[in-house]
């Protein structure tokens, strides 16, 4: 059976045995400030876009009320938005609610290519 190394490295304080050493055990840890730096740039996440156009209106959106009981899955092509919520009962209460709910998430600034939206239970 194959173990992590913190495993690996637990069973053997156990059993009295050596760590195992590894090539990656034996690099200096990444500072967490560069590490963040390359994650902002590769994911993008300080240039503006639908998904966080969404996630910061999201409550003006679907109202006080719904907001906390459905919640926004991802983008799918571009265009289409799929949403998750928390019951059949809410779902059936969006579906009635599309059109509105639609117009606003287009309302918003990167939003205008999202033409669909998806609701699951």
């Amino acid at each position: 059976m194959k173990f992590s190394k913190n495993i690996e490295d637990v069973i053997a304080d156990f059993r009295g045995l050596p760590h195992t050493v590894s090539t990656s055990s034996r690099h200096e840890p990444a500072l967490l400030d560069s590490v963040l730096v390359v994650l902002q740039e590769q994911y993008k996440l300080e240039k503006p876009s639908p998904e966080r156009s969404l996630v910061e209106n999201w409550e003006k959106i679907f109202g006080p009320r719904l907001c906390e009981r459905c919640h926004p899955v991802r983008i799918k092509d571009e265009h289409t938005l799929i949403v998750s919520v928390t019951n059949q009962t809410l779902r059936s209460e969006l579906q009635f609610m599309k059109r509105s709910v639609l117009k606003k998430i287009q309302s918003l600034e990167h939003c205008s290519k999202i033409k669909e939206l998806v609701i699951r239970s």
